[in-house]
C-alpha cells in the first residue's frame, strides 16, 4: 500500500482533520499541526521499515511481515530441519522438556521480545513483540511495533489475534522474563484485547546451561550463536541499546533509529529455530554429542528418571579414561543397581577406584554395600570400609591445607596493609 493510502487510512480511523481547526483556537491548532507532522514522519518511518499500520479502537501498531525459504541455513541447518526433529520426537515418548511429542512443527511459536528496561515492575513496556512459524511453505516472521505508550491495546489486540492458534511457546529466557512481562503489560488493557493463550513453553536458556555452561563464558543467545552454532552477526545493535533508540524514535520517528533493533529481533528469533533444532540432535541422536555434552545430556536423563535414556548414553562414555569418564561410570553403577545389575554395577564402582581420578569416599561405600547384601562378602566389604575411612583422612588434610594456605595469605594482606599505613 502506498504512503498515501496508508496515511488516507490512518486519518479515517483517527478521525483527525489534515486541515487543522479554527483559527479561533490557536493553541489546540499548534498541537494539531505538530500531531499531524508526527503522524506523517511516521507514516514515513513505517514504509522505510516494511511496516504496515494496524488500528483498533483508536489505537494503532506498526506491523512487519517477512517470509523465509525453508531451505535457508543459518548456523549447520535448514529451517526445513525442524520438520526432521519434531518427527523424531514423535518416536520418542520418554518424557523430555525438549520434547515434541504429539505436536506439529506448524504449532511451535518462536518468540522473543524488547522492552524499555530489564527490571521486572510496570513501568516498563514491552515495545517490539517478535514471532515466527514454520509451515510446508515456508517460515513467516511477524513483528509488532509499539508507536506509544498510548497504543498497547492495538499492540497486544494484533499480536493475539495472530497467534490465537499457536500453542507452544519457544524462547530464551522466555518463561523468566519475556512471558512474565507480557502477563504484566496484558493486565492493563485486558478488557478490550483478547485473553492470553495458556502455553506450553520450551525455554532454550535453561537447555544449553545444562549443555554448554562449563565450556562457555557466558550462556548468553550471541555466545552460543558464535561458539556452538558457528553464526557471526555483521552489525548487529546490542540489545541494551534498543531502549535508549526507541525513546530517541518516539521524539522523531526515523526508521533509522530502529531498524536495528528489528533487525536484532528478527535475527534472535531465526537463531530459536536452528538452536532448537541443535539441542533437540544432541538429545535425540547423542552419538553426535562430545564427552561433555553426553555427560550432561545422561545426567539429564537420570533427573528426569528416564533410566533407560540415561543408561544408554553413559554407556557411550565407557571407553573413556578422562574425569567425565569416570564421572559417568559412577552414575551408570548407581543405575545399574537401580536395575539390579548387582555384578556390573561393581565392577564399574571398582573400576572407579583403580582409575583414583575421583577423590570420592562415596565410591568405596557403595561397593561395600554391594558385597554386604548382594554378595555377602564381608571381608572385602570391611576393606573398601577402610579405605573409605582413609580417603576421608586424606580429603580432610587437604581441605585443613587449603585453610592454613588460605589463612597465611589474608595475613600477608594484613601486615602489608599495616605497614602501607605507616
Amino acid at each position: 500500500m502506498s504512503l498515501k493510502k496508508q496515511l488516507e487510512r490512518y486519518k479515517t480511523h483517527l478521525s483527525r482533520d489534515t486541515n487543522g481547526l479554527t483559527q479561533e483556537k490557536p493553541a489546540i491548532q499548534k498541537d494539531t499541526d505538530k500531531q499531524n507532522i508526527y503522524d506523517k514522519e511516521l507514516l514515513f518511518a513505517a514504509e522505510n521499515l516494511g511496516a504496515e499500520i494496524k488500528t483498533f479502537d483508536g489505537q494503532f501498531v506498526l506491523v512487519r511481515t517477512e517470509q523465509f525459504s525453508l531451505s535457508e541455513r543459518l548456523g549447520p541447518y535448514s529451517f526445513a530441519c525442524l520438520f526432521d526433529v519434531v518427527a523424531e520426537w514423535q518416536k520418542d515418548r520418554a518424557p523430555h522438556p525438549l520434547s515434541a511429542y504429539n505436536r506439529r512443527a506448524e504449532e511451535l511459536l518462536f518468540f522473543d521480545t524488547e522492552t524499555t528496561g530489564l527490571e521486572s515492575g510496570a513501568g516498563h513496556m514491552i515495545f517490539l513483540i517478535g514471532w515466527a512459524k514454520v509451515t510446508r511453505e515456508g517460515v513467516t516472521l511477524k513483528q509488532y511495533f509499539l508507536p506509544g505508550p498510548g497504543h498497547e491495546a492495538a499492540f497486544y489486540h494484533h499480536f493475539l489475534t495472530d497467534c490465537h492458534s499457536l500453542s507452544n511457546l519457544v524462547t530464551f529466557n522466555g518463561k523468566a522474563f519475556d512471558w512474565p512481562r507480557v502477563k504484566t503489560r496484558h493486565q492493563f488493557v485486558k478488557d478490550q484485547v483478547p485473553k492470553l493463550p495458556a502455553f506450553g513453553h520450551f525455554d532454550l536458556l535453561h537447555a544449553s546451561r545444562r549443555l554448554w555452561k562449563s565450556r562457555l563464558e557466558s550462556t548468553r543467545l550471541q555466545m552460543i550463536e558464535k561458539e556452538i552454532l558457528g553464526i557471526n552477526r555483521d552489525g548487529d545493535i546490542p540489545g541494551h541499546m534498543a531502549p535508549f533508540l526507541y525513546f530517541q524514535f518516539l521524539k522523531q520517528p526515523n526508521a533509522a533509529l530502529v531498524e536495528g533493533v528489528l533487525k536484532h529481533n528478527l535475527d534472535d528469533i531465526k537463531t530459536l529455530i536452528t538452536l532448537y533444532v541443535h539441542l533437540s540432535c544432541k538429545i535425540l541422536r547423542p552419538f553426535d554429542a562430545d564427552e561433555r555434552e553426553l555427560f550432561e545430556i545422561g545426567r539429564w536423563h537420570q533427573s528426569l528418571r528416564n533410566d533407560q535414556k540415561a543408561i544408554e548414553t553413559f554407556e557411550q562414555l565407557l571407553g573413556s579414561q578422562s574425569l567425565l569418564g569416570s564421572q559417568a561410570k559412577k552414575s551408570l553403577a548407581a543405575l545399574y543397581k537401580k536395575r539390579g545389575r548387582y555384578k556390573e554395577a561393581l565392577s564399574l564402582y571398582e573400576e572407579c577406584i583403580r582409575e583414583g581420578k575421583m577423590r570420592d569416599p562415596a565410591l568405596y561405600i557403595e561397593a561395600a554395600k554391594l558385597l554386604e547384601h548382594q554378595f555377602k562378602d564381608i571381608e572385602h566389604a570391611l576393606h573398601y570400609t577402610k579405605e573409605a575411612l582413609q580417603e576421608l583422612g586424606r580429603m580432610q588434610v587437604l581441605l585443613k591445607e587449603k585453610q592454613e594456605t588460605e589463612k597465611e595469605k589474608i595475613l600477608h594482606r594484613y601486615e602489608r596493609l599495616k605497614a602501607k599505613r605507616i
